[in-house]
């Protein structure tokens, strides 16, 4: 599989505050060796942590297997669920005070900040923290752990003529068997928004004239371009590709001449009722190890510098969450459907 990268836009960076930097240094106040140590220790008496993700599968399974071989004693749980469905089910149990997730890894921005107003995160206070570039805290209270770039992935079997870009996939021959991921997130609103600005108005209009099959997540739109279902699929990642493709699936993946990107975060809830594992399971993932784990095979960028295999942030082009209100988000939904489910 080649994966092309010509973006050159620089990532949009968050600036901390004044404030920001000292809520930061005052968790990290509470995370000297000793201290840590007891964390951990109370962590493996509460034995295990419960993670709701949007990470591809097998980032998750790598990072599984590593974080209980470096902390014995501590079982991760993890559930894959798209972030829209995750951020429900984590309001659900905090209304119901309901034992669920200590930990979500989500590209749900607004969630966070919401959850933030109102006192129910907790900053993260390990020791990583300390080495964790500012650009990528946000407000002291919860880190970018990733950015992930997206493309068009295509069945190499079945398209003969190359596509390199988005417009390409208004050739004869897709009609009828082009695949458009759901709105099942903010971010995928914000990815058909950033395709109009690239491609033109006109662009989703003239998409939706070749009558695309829509499914509801990236492991549906991989398996359906892998099997040979559909010829090609409009948004797609690496970490959906490259298994595939090492078990010998003809599916390549392409990034046309930018890429936009997807940020995860990692929100410790205060709801949790095992916090101590939810702070080693954070500080893991904000480690050198854990994010070697999620970025070492370059499916997605580490904010950590000199991680070994991961892309380059400055590479991806992230949405920007403060722009997708609810009423802008509400807006766009109905047009969307109004133009693609029609």
């Amino acid at each position: 599989m080649m994966i092309h990268r010509n973006a050159t836009h620089l990532t949009r960076l968050v600036t901390m505050t004044v404030a920001s930097f000292l809520a930061v240094a005052a968790a990290l106040a509470q995370a000297q060796p000793a201290a840590w140590k007891d964390v951990v220790v109370a962590a493996q008496k509460e034995g295990r942590v419960a993670v709701f993700s949007a990470q591809g599968p097998s980032v998750m399974e790598r990072i599984k297997a590593d974080f209980e071989k470096t902390y014995p004693g501590i079982r991760l749980e993890q559930t894959r669920m798209s972030s829209g469905p995750m951020m429900s089910k984590l309001d659900q149990e905090r209304a119901s005070a309901a034992d669920g997730g200590d930990v979500t890894i989500t590209t749900e921005m607004g969630w966070l900040e919401d959850r933030l107003k109102e006192g129910a995160l907790k900053a993260p206070a390990g020791p990583s923290g300390a080495a964790w570039p500012a650009a990528f805290m946000v407000k002291g209270a919860y880190p970018i752990l990733a950015l992930e770039p997206f493309g068009i992935a295509y069945n190499t079997n079945l398209v003969k003529t190359p596509i390199t870009g988005y417009r390409d996939l208004l050739r004869p021959e897709f009609s009828g068997k082009v695949g458009m991921i759901d709105l099942v997130a903010t971010s995928l609103i914000a990815f058909y928004d950033w395709l109009e600005k690239k491609e033109g108005p006109d662009f989703l209009a003239k998409l939706a004239a070749q009558k695309p099959k829509i499914y509801g997540s990236n492991p549906i739109g991989a398996q359906m371009v892998a099997s040979g279902e559909l010829p090609a699929v409009s948004f797609m990642s690496a970490t959906m590709v490259l298994p595939l493709v090492t078990k010998g699936a003809p599916v390549k993946l392409v990034y046309p001449d930018s890429a936009f990107g997807i940020q995860y975060a990692g929100g410790i809830v205060a709801w949790s009722r095992r916090p101590n594992a939810a702070q080693v399971y954070l500080d893991y993932v904000m480690s050198r190890a854990g994010q070697t784990a999620w970025n070492g095979l370059g499916e997605a960028a580490s904010p950590l510098p000199n991680i070994p295999g991961s892309g380059d942030v400055r590479g991806i082009v992230p949405y920007d969450p403060a722009r997708y209100t609810p009423e802008v988000i509400k807006a766009y939904r109905a047009r969307w459907e109004g133009l693609i489910k029609k």
